[in-house]
């Protein structure tokens, strides 16, 4: 009898360690509040990413959202320069905020790609802003201008530091125009 408490006590024990670590970063940072989606739309000049696989080896990247308020969603295009193929990429995506006013999207990019993206920090003017997915592969820094000031540079660095990004991992892609 000994036996069996002992192992379900482990087995508990085991489950829950799993459930907290598993779920640990998730609860370290919410989507900015008082987002206005209208404000973020349009056109985004990528400064800074964790590379990941669909961007590898790519400078002069744009985000694009707009609405597509037929289907009540939005249109996302992400586009690049490959470096190694030497040629443009275009990868085509659709999202929706999912809270009025808080700056949370659900992403779909391919079938099997679907992220949760929340907006973490943004200025009021929808000049800058730090995007990231909720399981944090995932981290741009975004500006509708091709260079941002030192100013929201350090700002945007502290923010992510301050909800457990490694800001060491991004990459600050070229945009310099081909």
């Amino acid at each position: 009898m000994n036996l069996k408490k002992l192992a379900l006590a482990a087995l508990a024990i085991g489950t829950t360690a799993y459930i907290v670590n598993h779920n640990k970063k998730n609860v370290k940072y919410k989507p900015a509040q008082n987002f206005d989606l209208g404000g973020f739309l349009g056109r985004w000049y990528e400064i800074a990413r964790i590379e990941n696989k669909v961007q590898k080896n790519q400078t002069n990247v744009t985000h694009r959202f707009t609405l597509n308020e037929e289907k009540g969603s939005l249109d996302i295009i992400v586009r690049g320069f490959d470096a190694k193929k030497k040629a443009w990429d275009k990868t085509e995506g659709i999202g929706k905020q999912e809270i009025e006013n808080v700056g949370k999207l659900s992403t779909t990019f391919l079938p099997i790609f679907a992220k949760q993206l929340n907006i973490i920090d943004f200025d009021k003017e929808y000049n800058n802003a730090l995007v990231a997915s909720e399981d944090y592969k995932y981290l741009w820094i975004l500006s509708r201008k091709k260079e941002i000031s030192e100013k929201v540079k350090t700002r945007f660095l502290d923010s992510a530091k301050k909800v457990g990004f490694d800001t060491n991992k991004l990459i600050w892609p070229s945009q310099i125009t081909k």
